[in-house]
C-alpha cells in the first residue's frame, strides 16, 4: 500500500465528512478549501459522533478510548462516545487466512476445521475451530495491514490536531494531547502479546474460584497477530429469557457477578474494565467473562484510598470522603480545595441522606465527574476505569434483577475491608514494615550525610533564606527537631538492642546479651529525659 496515496485520499474524506456535518468553517479558517457548507440541527457532541462514525474503524476506535477518559475530553462528549459499535463489516476468510498462514505456515496441520465467524471489530475478527487434539477454540485474528492503516490514520489525525488545537482548547479539548494518548493505547491493542499475558494473570487469580469460568490460553498457538483461547459454551448474560428457561435465579446470578469485580479490583487490583453485557456469559452457573484487552490496575495505595473514601461515604462523613475523591485524583492548575471538598460534600450527602436503596452509583459518579471537571480535578486513569467497571456492572445488574442496588451490595464487603486493615494481623505486618523503612533509614543515613555535605563543599547544593521577626518560631522548629533526633536515636537502639538480644550476641548471661541488656536502660534513660523535657516545655 502506498501511504502517500492513501494519506492523500483519507486526508480529502476526512475533509468532506467534516463538512457534512458542521465543521466546514473551521477547516476554512485554515485557508483549506471545502467542497460545501451544511448547517446540522444537532449538538456538537452529537455531531462530532456521527462524523467519527461516518469516518470508520480507526477514528471508532479513538473515540471508545476517549470514551474512558473524561480527563481528556468533556463529559458529555464521552458519553456520547460511549454509544459507539465496534460491529463492522467482517471481512472474507479468505483476506484473514492470510495472516494464519504469515504466522504459522500451514495452519491446517494445526486448526484442522473450518472456521466459523463468531464477531467482527474494528482492528481483528474472531472464529470457532478446532486443534488438531480436538478441543475447540476461539481464534482472534489481527485484520491484515490493519497496523500500517491504523498508523498512517494516525499521521493524519496528528496533523489535523495541531492545526486545529487553539480552536478546540476553548472547549477544554487539547487535541494532540488526545492523539499522543490514543497512539499509546492503540499500540497495546495491536499486539496481542499483551491480552495473552492479561488472560493468562486473570485466570490465576480465579483458579480456586467455583463462581467465575476464565478461557484457557493456548501459548503455542498464540502470537503478537492471532490470539488462541478455550472456547467456552454459554448463554450470553443479555439473554434473560434462555437464563430464565435454564432455572437460573438472576437475583444470585447478579450477586454472584458484583462481587467477583470486587474481587477484581480490592483483591488481586487488577480488574476487567469493560464488563459490558457482550462480554459476560452464564456457563454450567458460572460466569464467564471474555475480552482481555482493556485492563485496569489498582495500586496498592490507591485501594486504600477507595476504601477509606467508600467507608465515610457509608458513615455519612461526606467531607472525608471528599478528602479522599482529592487523593484518587490528579489536579491540573490552581484550585480552591476548600470549595471543591465543600460542592463534593454536598454532592455526596444528597446522595446518602436516605437509604442506600435510593442510591444508583451511576448518577452518583456523573455528579462527581461533573463538578470535578469544573475544577480541573480527575480521576488517575485506572481509578476512573474503576468507576466505570462498578457503573457498568451495575447496569447488566439492573437488566437482569430490576431491585438490584449496588450500593447496598458495597456496604457490606468495604466494611470487611477497612476492619481488617486494622486487625492485629495487618498491624503487625505495618510495624514490621516500619521497622524495615526505620533499618534502611538508619543503615543509609550516614551515606546520605557525606552526600549531601559533599555536594555543600563543592558549590552545588545552596538554599537561601531570609526571615524577619520568625525567631520564636525559629526556637520552635529547632526544639522539635531536636527531638525528633531524639526519639529516632532512641527507636534506633531499641532495634539494635533487640537484634543483639535476639542474636545471643556475648558477653551473656543465661543466654541473655548483656549488651543487649544496656541498650534498654540507656534507651529507657534517654526516653525518660525526653518525656520530662516535654513537660516542662508544654
Amino acid at each position: 500500500m502506498k501511504n502517500s496515496f492513501y494519506e492523500l485520499k483519507r486526508t480529502k474524506e476526512i475533509i468532506f465528512i467534516l463538512a457534512k456535518y458542521g465543521f466546514g468553517d473551521i477547516i476554512e479558517s485554515l485557508g483549506i478549501p471545502v467542497p460545501f457548507k451544511r448547517e446540522v440541527n444537532l449538538s456538537r457532541s452529537e455531531r462530532i459522533r456521527k462524523a467519527i462514525e461516518e469516518l470508520g474503524p480507526t477514528f471508532i476506535k479513538l473515540a471508545q478510548v476517549l470514551s474512558l477518559r473524561p480527563d481528556l475530553i468533556p463529559l458529555e462528549l464521552a458519553k456520547e462516545f460511549e454509544k459507539l459499535q465496534d460491529n463492522v463489516t467482517p471481512l472474507p476468510f479468505s483476506e484473514m487466512e492470510k495472516v494464519l498462514k504469515e504466522e504459522f505456515g500451514d495452519y491446517k496441520k494445526i486448526f484442522v476445521e473450518d472456521f466459523e465467524l463468531l464477531a467482527s471489530a474494528s482492528i481483528g475478527q474472531v472464529y470457532k475451530t478446532k486443534l488438531n487434539s480436538k478441543d475447540e477454540v476461539a481464534v482472534k485474528i489481527l485484520k491484515p495491514d490493519i497496523e500500517e492503516k491504523i498508523f498512517v490514520d494516525i499521521t493524519i489525525i496528528q496533523k489535523f490536531a495541531k492545526l486545529f488545537r487553539d480552536r478546540f482548547l476553548i472547549y477544554g479539548i487539547d487535541l494532540v494531547k488526545i492523539v499522543d494518548e490514543f497512539a499509546k493505547s492503540i499500540k497495546k491493542e495491536l499486539d496481542y502479546n499483551i491480552e495473552a499475558l492479561n488472560l493468562k494473570r486473570f485466570r490465576a487469580n480465579f483458579k480456586d474460584n467455583p463462581n467465575i469460568k476464565v478461557p484457557k490460553l493456548y501459548s503455542k498457538y498464540s502470537t503478537k497477530r492471532v490470539l488462541t483461547m478455550e472456547f467456552i459454551r454459554g448463554i450470553k448474560i443479555s439473554d434473560i429469557k434462555k437464563l430464565k428457561e435454564k432455572g437460573y435465579d438472576l437475583k444470585e446470578i447478579t450477586k454472584k457477578g458484583f462481587e467477583l469485580v470486587f474481587e477484581q479490583i480490592f483483591i488481586h487490583r487488577f480488574f476487567h474494565a469493560d464488563p459490558h453485557p457482550g462480554n459476560l456469559m452464564i456457563s454450567d452457573g458460572k460466569i464467564v467473562f471474555l475480552d482481555f484487552g482493556i485492563m485496569g490496575r489498582l495500586s496498592e495505595e490507591d485501594k486504600k484510598y477507595f476504601v477509606e473514601m467508600i467507608y465515610y461515604v457509608i458513615r455519612n462523613e461526606e467531607e472525608k470522603a471528599a478528602l479522599y475523591v482529592l487523593k484518587l485524583s490528579k489536579v491540573e492548575g490552581e484550585v480552591d480545595i476548600g470549595a471543591f471538598k465543600k460542592e463534593m460534600a454536598d454532592i455526596i450527602s444528597t446522595y446518602f441522606y436516605s437509604s442506600l436503596k435510593q442510591v444508583e452509583l451511576r448518577s452518583l459518579i456523573d455528579d462527581m465527574l461533573k463538578v470535578m471537571s469544573r475544577y480541573k480535578i480527575y480521576f488517575k486513569e485506572d481509578n476512573y476505569l474503576l468507576a466505570k467497571a462498578l457503573v457498568t456492572m451495575e447496569g447488566v445488574g439492573k437488566m437482569l434483577y430490576p431491585d438490584f442496588n449496588a450500593a447496598e451490595e458495597i456496604r457490606p464487603f468495604i466494611l470487611k475491608l477497612y476492619k481488617s486493615e486494622f486487625s492485629l494481623f495487618s498491624i503487625l505486618k505495618k510495624s514490621q514494615e516500619f521497622n524495615k523503612n526505620l533499618t534502611e533509614f538508619m543503615i543509609n543515613f550516614t551515606a546520605n550525610m557525606n552526600e549531601i555535605i559533599s555536594k555543600i563543599k563543592n558549590g552545588n547544593l545552596k538554599i537561601e533564606f531570609e526571615h524577619v521577626g520568625l525567631e520564636d518560631f525559629e526556637n520552635t522548629i529547632e526544639n522539635s527537631f531536636n527531638r525528633l533526633s531524639t526519639s529516632i536515636v532512641i527507636a534506633s537502639i531499641l532495634i539494635g538492642s533487640s537484634m543483639l538480644l535476639s542474636s545471643k550476641i556475648p558477653p551473656t548471661i543465661n543466654d541473655i546479651s548483656l549488651l543487649g541488656i544496656a541498650g534498654y536502660v540507656f534507651a529507657f534513660i534517654l526516653g525518660v529525659i525526653l518525656l520530662i523535657t516535654i513537660l516542662r516545655k508544654r
